[in-house]
């Protein structure tokens, strides 16, 4: 059954990402970790193609591992058996869930996928054909669809875009910003040019952009200056 399969995969999941961690260093391990966690990728695929939304331990699961492998093996991904355009596409859609662990470890995954924008040119390639997708999802949740108690992650994600896709996403700001309504008919454009500006600005400080984030979505929340700002 799909639900037993789910359960597998789910433990392979948390199996290969020990591995990549306990041997990541050791060359002679490389090739059966290698196929492995081609394996897993493949079959985590062929489940998110047949509706993904009912398993969110899985896609919890799958984003750790791929996360741990960006981190610790990141040659893993230069494999032409690991679809790393799929991947980040699942990885969009796994920041849309209710889920607040699964989002996290979305998060994560961007985080550690991003630096890779230049030393990885499969990474590079789909960062630079369908980042705008990554930043609208962030956008989105930013703007009201995520809880605000996973606005430090986002902020982390942008953080990351800013400083290892800058000339992109100056573009990609521009144009996802553009339409009235976005992320929420809360916010003018006027404060959407000035959240825009002010992340632009810092490619150091995370601690400020996590800041301003927060900043802008109680604007978007309709929450700015009121008693629920105060403990955030």
């Amino acid at each position: 059954s799909l639900t037993g399969q789910c359960g597998c995969v789910t433990v392979l999941c948390i199996c290969v990402f020990q591995m990549v961690y306990i041997f990541a260093s050791q060359t002679d391990h490389f090739s059966p970790i290698k196929a492995l966690f081609e394996l897993v990728t493949s079959v985590t695929l062929s489940i998110f193609q047949q509706g993904p939304r009912d398993h969110p331990d899985i896609v919890d699961s799958f984003m750790q591992l791929q996360a741990q492998a960006l981190k610790r093996k990141p040659d893993l991904y230069l494999s032409e058996n690991v679809d790393v355009k799929a991947v980040f596409h699942c990885g969009v859609l796994s920041l849309k869930f209710p889920e607040a662990p699964t989002v996290k470890s979305t998060c994560l995954f961007f985080t550690e996928l991003l630096p890779h924008c230049g030393d990885i040119p499969p990474v590079g390639r789909v960062v630079q054909e369908d980042g705008k997708l990554l930043l609208q999802a962030v956008l989105e949740a930013i703007g009201g669809q995520a809880s605000r108690s996973l606005m430090d992650q986002f902020g982390e994600v942008l953080f990351s875009l800013n400083k290892h896709c800058f000339s992109c996403l100056v573009l990609w700001l521009k144009e996802a910003m553009q339409p009235a309504g976005f992320p929420t008919s809360r916010v003018s454009a006027e404060q959407k040019d000035t959240f825009t500006q002010q992340i632009l600005r810092e490619r150091v400080n995370k601690r400020r952009v996590k800041d301003i984030v927060k900043e802008f979505t109680l604007l978007c929340r309709g929450l700015h200056g009121t008693e629920y700002a105060a403990d955030y």
